[in-house]
């Protein structure tokens, strides 16, 4: 008597291969500021301003670059303006007339550019195109005029981020003093810091 076994033999192909090196790496944003005796810095200084300063002085344009060193595109630039007063301790008013114990009120923003766009335009006279500047001389003299004291308050938001791995923007001022202003003023200082900051994301601003 024989026993038949029925034996199932499977032999299929098979081969494996592997994906290797997959590398997920962060790209940057770096900002980079260049201005008349500085290029390409983290942070440059006395990119503007004047010393020896007197009524019918003007001082400008003064530029700096705004750079995208990173690989990353920017969604915006936000520029924030702020400024403190010395008030000359030393100032005779018996001699010299009144003072004018805050300089920054007569030194007027005649030209503020960023890129190809005129941050002073007035399309109705009087009235500034930009909401953040028109805020900030409604809450001084709201004479349709800039002075450094107006400015000192405010941020400017969601401005053209230059390109990323170099590209740039300009940003310019021109400030000056009116002939009209008198002694008042002699010896103060006005210290201005503009802050530039570079965002990914259009929820991003400077504080």
């Amino acid at each position: 008597m024989f026993a038949a076994v029925g034996l199932g033999t499977n032999a299929y192909f098979s081969d494996t291969e592997a994906s290797t090196n997959n590398v997920f790496s962060v790209g940057t944003l770096d900002l980079k500021l260049t201005d008349s005796n500085e290029t390409d810095q983290d942070g440059v200084t006395a990119s503007f301003g004047g010393t020896g300063l007197k009524p019918g002085s003007s001082v400008g344009p003064a530029t700096v670059t705004v750079k995208n060193s990173g690989s990353l595109t920017a969604d915006h630039v936000d520029i924030k303006f702020q400024s403190a007063v010395t008030d000359n301790a030393t100032y005779n008013e018996a001699d010299l007339g009144a003072n004018i114990t805050d300089m920054s009120t007569v030194l007027g923003v005649s030209a503020l550019s960023y890129g190809a766009t005129n941050l002073l335009q007035q399309t109705v006279p009087g009235t500034f195109d930009n909401a953040s500047i028109e805020a900030a001389d409604n809450a001084g003299n709201n004479d349709g005029a800039l002075t450094m004291n107006e400015l000192g308050s405010v941020t400017l938001q969601s401005l053209a981020a230059p390109a990323a791995s170099g590209g740039t923007i300009v940003f310019s001022i021109t400030v000056g003093i009116a002939t009209s202003v008198g002694n008042g003023i002699q010896g103060d200082q006005v210290n201005v810091t503009v802050t530039f900051g570079l965002y990914q994301d259009a929820s991003q601003h400077i504080s």
